[in-house]
């Protein structure tokens, strides 16, 4: 339980040296009636439980200021508050955010942490390097000093009073406008060892404040220059807490305020080489997001207790956003201007399956990144174990005996959540084939007719859903492919790429000569056959697939593979399948 400090408070200086946490503030009057002394932060508040009296109320000459902070009864609806208009999600299903190399590899700092190889720099800092076009450039990455520290600190060194508290009868709003200069300066970066624990109690939700960032930033002209606004209220709904009824609206201000404190503690700076016609440049290290400002909303009951009912943060984008989300200078092809489409399902995804999927959930932001590239899709398991769990458990699983096969349930049963969520993974028949398979991607593989499942069930149950997998699974599972993802409607939209607008080269002699070649051996077979057309085909001439399948010498399971569009059809199956199903 939090304390607070009520009226009756001296200003004897004494509370505020004892307090670990940092969690008791000065305060300055903001008007003549209001006079001089200290609040207490509840989010930092942890009531000392080492001890039995916490060290702010063993030193306090006074009796009553110094209280237990009780719970607040019923729902925090107050007209203080400002409105929470959305800014992003305007649809409720997609927005578009900046995706550019320094918000891709942030967040894959942010969701892999510990994983990452982390290493001590020449100043003794915890550094994290990421080479870019082919180690042409490099994009460096280090941690900052938690912001409530460097404010105690900043206390402590000069008594700079940072916040200010406006002691009113209804609310108490807590506002740094005095300290907009300190905030923005470049904080310093942890060392080695404070950094290394730091970044292991990283909470991989902080991603998700991350890209709601990188979605602001995508709606301002100059974003690193305008700085934009959210309070709890926006941040509730885009994270699902507002659903929350088991947290206390304490707990989730205080679950908001870490994650966005975290998101604001990563420094970079980059040598980027030369793309292009944008030339090359150096951005020295600052934030990725500048926390501006911190503002807090109390509220006074009729016991004369201040509880915290809302907070609201003032965010800019670092120096990054001048460089690679800068629309005017694109024009002029001197800068970047990257973004892509960020789907709401995501965030709802990762808060559900932070804790157990966490695999899963690297895998989906990672491809979040991954498919707006475009072209092939095409990705080894091997990559995907690397992404999803780290090059040192892939390592260990290859190495030690018996330690695949825990590795190997949790990849499956992550790839199945990617399946849940819309991202419906294509197997490579060749590496991939269906033996070694997921149980529950050869359950999809039932067909919803009820004459198709039936012969499904009398042929090829047995055979598909019940063999063991065969023994050299894993080995043949890490020279696996997976040829790309059936992606959902909100997906598709991240995936697509504007069309380049380079001149294309004339054809050669030799591509027309190989064209009319091809269009010789047949004018019907110019065309491949779709999915949906031998679908079609088959149901006019009422063929089952079992029949098909007989006459072609193929596997049930092949024609069903066919139809649903899993893997494109040889030029000699597409004339066999003409054949068979009388297609001119």
């Amino acid at each position: 339980m939090a304390y607070t400090i009520k009226d009756g408070c001296h200003d004897c200086d004494r509370c505020w040296s004892e307090c670990l946490k940092g969690a008791i503030k000065p305060s300055e009057p903001q008007a003549e009636y209001q006079q001089p002394g200290y609040w207490i932060d509840p989010t930092l508040c942890d009531a000392c439980p080492d001890v039995e009296i916490p060290y702010c109320v063993q030193v306090c000459d006074s009796d009553t200021s110094l209280k237990p902070l009780p719970s607040r009864k019923g729902r925090c609806k107050s007209t203080l508050l400002p409105p929470a208009i959305p800014g992003i999600f305007l649809n409720g299903k997609t927005t578009p955010f900046a995706s550019c190399m320094v918000i891709w590899e942030a967040c894959t700092v942010f969701s892999n942490r510990q994983l990452l190889a982390w290493h001590t720099d020449a100043s003794g800092r915890l550094c994290y390097h990421r080479s870019v076009n082919r180690g042409r450039g490099e994009m460096r990455f280090r941690l900052a000093v938690d912001p409530e520290i460097a404010h105690l600190e900043r206390g402590n060194a000069d008594r700079v009073n940072t916040d200010t508290v406006s002691d009113g009868t209804a609310d108490t709003a807590v506002d740094a406008d005095t300290a907009d200069t300190t905030v923005a300066e470049v904080p310093l970066p942890m060392s080695a060892d404070l950094g290394r624990e730091a970044i292991a109690r990283f909470d991989i939700r902080a991603t998700c404040i991350h890209l709601i960032f990188a979605a602001y930033a995508a709606t301002l002209n100059c974003p690193w220059e305008e700085s934009f606004e959210l309070n709890d209220q926006h941040i509730e709904k885009y994270l699902g807490l507002d659903k929350r009824k088991d947290l206390t609206k304490l707990e989730k201000l205080t679950l908001i305020k870490e994650l966005v404190y975290q998101s604001c503690r990563l420094l970079v700076s980059l040598d980027w080489p030369q793309q292009g016609k944008v030339r090359p440049f150096t951005l020295t290290e600052q934030p990725v997001w500048h926390l501006r400002h911190t503002q807090y909303y109390f509220e006074k009951d009729a016991q004369g207790c201040q509880h915290l009912i809302g907070l609201s943060f003032t965010i800019r984008a670092g120096g990054w956003a001048q460089r690679f989300l800068n629309s005017r200078d694109y024009r002029n092809q001197t800068a970047f201007y990257q973004y892509g489409t960020l789907p709401r399902a995501l965030i709802a995804e990762v808060m559900s399956s932070w804790q157990q999927h966490e695999g899963a959930v690297r895998l989906l932001l990672w491809l979040l990144f991954k498919l707006r590239l475009g072209g092939d899709h095409r990705l080894t398991v091997r990559t995907l174990l690397r992404v999803a769990y780290g090059e040192h458990r892939l390592l260990e699983a290859t190495t030690v005996r018996g330690a695949h096969k825990r590795l190997l349930k949790t990849f499956e049963n992550d790839l199945q959540r990617l399946y849940c969520h819309g991202l419906e993974p294509i197997f490579d028949p060749e590496t991939y084939p269906i033996e070694i398979q997921p149980l529950w991607a050869k359950a999809a593989r039932i067909p919803d007719d009820v004459d198709e499942a039936l012969d499904f069930w009398a042929d090829e149950a047995n055979r598909v859903l019940t063999d063991n997998a065969p023994k050299d699974k894993w080995q043949r599972l890490l020279n696996a492919r997976i040829l790309g993802f059936e992606l959902s409607d909100e997906w598709q939209q991240s995936a697509r790429r504007p069309v380049s607008k380079r001149r294309r080269r004339p054809p050669s002699k030799h591509y027309y000569q190989s064209r009319s070649s091809v269009s010789n051996q047949g004018a019907g077979s110019s065309q491949s056959l779709s999915g949906l057309a031998i679908k079609a085909a088959r149901e006019q001439q009422k063929i089952t697939q079992r029949a098909l399948a007989s006459s072609l010498g193929k596997s049930q399971s092949w024609i069903r593979d066919v139809e649903k569009g899993r893997f494109s059809i040889s030029f000699e199956d597409q004339v066999r399948l003409r054949e068979a199903l009388g297609i001119q």
